[in-house]
């Protein structure tokens, strides 16, 4: 990386930039009244990247400027399976590779991600006993050990966890479980998992299991059983977010049906754009809106579009569900290290800031923006928190 420029030359390349845009009358315009920046907000893009990007394109400089000062939370990356199966080092920068690497400190800090949402996948081979719930819980031991060794980054459980780390400029580590049938169908089980640090379940991953619909297995219970329904109400009473990528559309209703606290889609995308199972309908979106909930848009080209996938099929998806839904019901879900390729343009968690740059390109404004990259999964998050003191 080059040495960077002393922090006035930055400061004037990004001041003198910004006031050209000011004079682009073709260019979108984010919000004038933007809230102060957080102190920890700084750009950690090499200088020499700054400079080429904002003489291609003035509105470079609000993109930048709004994208590191703004909380950015992704919810759902696999890198815990590197972390416990190939000895992945969290701490350390690596060269991204296809199907993996796209995670690391090093390489958050620089694509601003404060925090992400850490998935403990667990196969379907292992089961639905004590060995599905052992494997959850190797991959949060590991995840443990290595953050605490860090001094960049801290393992959080409330949303406050998140915006005080953001504050302090240190990266926020949350966990989800991937795979609700390491539960066993045990609200003790359950209660153990949260008491590991776990914020939100996945109901199901692409097995149906004891008590839920997977949308990608043969259908058993024509959604959720009175096991899964109590379960869900479990989450609720401990301040569990309810993730319901990967289920049924039956599973999906049944959940939304049984919750009183608003969900998560922690990595799925638009169905009417793209049509696969895994995806959420029009009126799910709708529904969705009208629970409170969020949808985390799922990077992955399988799920985002066909022939070349480019950063900009991931934005449609973005625009779609923020058009059915409204802007407060849509997020980040990227699904990196978990999937074998990625779009071309977001090949790492270091080209986040072109997602920002795209969404103000499409006339989104700055408290929108703000919105996508991590508000919303925080209300959410604050949300479900707040129903578990009731």
């Amino acid at each position: 990386m080059p040495t960077a420029s002393p922090p006035w030359l930055r400061a004037a390349v990004l001041l003198t930039a910004a006031l050209a845009g000011a004079a682009c009358a073709d260019a979108p315009r984010p919000a004038p009244s933007a809230p102060p920046a957080r102190p920890s907000a700084a750009i950690r893009l090499p200088d020499a990247a700054v400079r080429r990007l904002v003489a291609e394109d003035p509105l470079w400089a609000d993109a930048l400027r709004i994208h590191y000062d703004a909380v950015v939370v992704d919810g759902h990356v696999d890198t815990p399976s590197l972390m416990v199966d190939e000895g992945y080092a969290f701490g350390e920068r690596h060269a991204p590779e296809a199907g993996r690497a796209h995670v690391d400190l090093p390489r958050m800090v620089e694509g601003g991600l404060d925090a992400a949402f850490f998935a403990l996948y667990v196969s379907r081979t292992f089961g639905e006993g004590p060995e599905a719930t052992a494997r959850a819980l190797l991959q949060a031991d590991e995840i443990e050990r290595q953050v605490a060794a860090l001094d960049g980054a801290e393992v959080a459980r409330t949303a406050a966890d998140v915006r005080r780390l953001a504050r302090a400029g240190r990266t926020a580590v949350l966990l989800g479980l991937e795979g609700g049938h390491a539960l066993q169908a045990s609200p003790e089980v359950l209660q153990a998992l949260v008491g590991r640090g776990v914020r939100y379940v996945t109901l199901t991953h692409t097995n149906t299991n004891a008590w839920a619909d997977a949308s990608t297995d043969s259908a058993r219970w024509g959604g959720l059983n009175e096991t899964g329904r109590a379960l869900v109400r479990e989450m609720n009473r401990l301040g569990v977010l309810v993730d319901l990528s990967h289920v049924s559309d039956e599973a999906f209703y049944d959940a939304l049906e049984t919750t009183e606290a608003p969900v998560i889609l922690s990595h799925s995308s638009a169905r009417a754009l793209h049509d696969h199972v895994r995806n959420v309908t029009d009126d799910m979106l709708r529904a969705v809106a009208d629970n409170g909930g969020v949808v985390l848009v799922n990077f992955y080209p399988e799920y985002v579009g066909s022939g070349r996938v480019t950063t900009g099929h991931v934005l449609d998806h973005i625009e779609h569900i923020a058009r059915v839904a409204g802007v407060d019901h849509v997020g980040l879900g990227s699904d990196f290290d978990g999937v074998p390729t990625l779009p071309e343009g977001l090949e790492d968690v270091t080209r986040l800031p072109w997602v920002t740059y795209g969404l103000l390109r499409r006339g989104f404004s700055e408290a929108d923006v703000r919105k996508i990259l991590g508000e919303n999964a925080l209300r959410v998050l604050e949300a479900a928190e707040r129903v578990a003191e009731q």
